[in-house]
């Protein structure tokens, strides 16, 4: 399945940590929803995993970079004329871990403790996995519970948990190879001036749903960006698929939306603090999505992008639309990481090393992500393209419950089919397509059987 060799070259001060490093991702990635010491199989590989996290050299700044360098090898190796960079924020709630030190509180409840994860994934315009491209873990201090609104007046950008958005953009930076055009993607959270003006100062690409009526120039003075869209006319209408979303109980449905396009120049906050060295306004591009008669008692699609990316024609307007569908994949990413390598439920006696461990298990969750992806987009490709020989083989006999092997090998749609199946997927023709939490149920099962065949030959 993975090949994890490049991770061998990451920068932990000992080429042994490093190699250590590489084999654990390995173990971890054969079950990756078991503690370290059941994937580790044998006592003295549990024992030497847990040295590992426990080594200071070992930190989630130096495994966040081996990754990083991984996924830039992954983009330059395809050369895409655009990579999207989906990025957001999770909390993993540890509250049942009472004894662990440097936990800090995630949600709104005081009583909830756990470990905050801040992620930007590289994807390509269709949807592919190129991998992780930063991610910042860290917790809260207890001593501020209940005080952000009140402090958002009060600090400067830089002294405030938002920054988060403007420090990812400008440590991804503009690393990618000639010809390939970088997009960061946020979400309404992003919606900051100072990562707008940021972005303009350092020629950096995003593209963000806003969350602010923004003031802008107007012939006659003063406007609202609202009053702007509303008084366009439709540029034109498209069908987009909307995700389900479990937090709000929408069904995947899909949606015929209004687009309106154009270009203006947003004003400057007026806050208690904000730098005097930033500039009276910025010039940005907005398209705004709003749902033509949607069904009865669902919440309409409403989305206002605004972004640096030239968008002159409805034609481009639609690709940002586009663009903004491929978000979701960094949800997808953390609810992989949560309900399919099941973070969560890990145990340790700091909040450092669960952080080192959840930067380890963001690998195994990407490369879940990609196998479906690459079984959705590429379905009737030779399953060889992801499985060795022996391991496809192995899945058949598995799946299919007979000694007997096809004549060429399955197809990746086959083999992910078969995996899911053994993760407890039905494969009725109502089922769909499975998803990633039954595939990696189905890759633990998998990998048992390869651990096992050894004893079983």
């Amino acid at each position: 399945m993975g090949d994890y060799k490049d991770y061998e070259k990451a920068e932990l001060g000992d080429e042994r940590l490093s190699k250590r490093f590489a084999l654990l991702v390995d173990q971890l990635a054969g079950e990756p929803a078991v503690s370290v010491s059941a994937a580790c199989k044998d006592p003295h590989q549990a024992k030497a995993a847990y040295r590992f996290l426990s080594n200071a050299n070992v930190t989630t700044k130096a495994i966040t970079k081996i990754t990083r360098d991984v996924t830039l090898k992954n983009i330059a190796a395809d050369k895409p004329p655009v990579v999207l960079i989906p990025q957001d924020t999770s909390e993993l709630n540890y509250s049942n871990l009472k004894a662990t030190t440097g936990l800090g509180n995630t949600g709104k409840n005081k009583s909830t403790w756990g470990v905050v994860v801040h992620s930007a994934v590289a994807i390509g315009e269709t949807g592919g996995i190129y991998g992780l491209l930063a991610q910042k873990l860290w917790t809260r201090d207890p001593e501020d519970f209940g005080k952000s609104r009140a402090r958002s007046f009060e600090l400067p950008i830089e002294e405030k948990e938002s920054f988060k958005w403007i420090e990812t953009l400008e440590n991804i930076g503009e690393s990618f190879p000639e010809g390939t055009m970088a997009v960061h993607i946020c979400d309404r959270e992003g919606d900051i001036y100072e990562l707008f003006h940021r972005a303009e100062q350092k020629g950096i690409r995003y593209l963000c749903r806003r969350a602010h009526n923004r003031a802008i120039e107007a012939e006659d003075g003063m406007g609202k960006l609202n009053d702007l869209v509303s008084s366009l006319p439709e540029a034109g209408r498209i069908k987009i698929e909307i995700p389900r979303d479990s937090h709000t109980k929408r069904e995947k449905r899909v949606a015929e939306v209004a687009i309106k396009h154009g270009k203006c120049s947003i004003r400057k906050p007026n806050r208690t603090v904000i730098s005097k060295e930033l500039p009276e306004s910025i010039e940005v591009y907005f398209v705004s999505a709003i749902e033509v008669d949607p069904p009865q008692g669902e919440e309409k699609v409403l989305w206002q992008l605004i972004t640096n990316v030239p968008t002159k024609s409805f034609e481009d307007a639609l690709v940002r639309i586009q663009w903004y569908t491929q978000r979701w994949k960094i949800e997808t990413f953390h609810r992989t990481l949560k309900s399919g390598c099941n973070v969560e439920k890990l145990q340790y006696d700091t909040a450092k090393k669960l952080e080192k461990l959840t930067a380890v298990y963001s690998i195994i969750a990407l490369e879940i992500m990609q196998l479906t992806y690459i079984a959705r987009t590429n379905p009737d490709e030779s399953c060889e393209i992801c499985l060795t020989e022996d391991e496809w083989k192995i899945l058949y006999r598995a799946a299919k419950k007979t000694k007997e092997l096809p004549e060429k090998p399955p197809t990746v749609y086959e083999a992910v089919v078969m995996i899911a199946k053994l993760g407890g997927f039905l494969g009725r023709k109502s089922d769909g397509f499975p998803g990633v939490t039954v595939i990696w149920r189905g890759l633990t099962s998998f990998y048992t059987i390869l651990d096992a065949m050894p004893f079983l030959s």
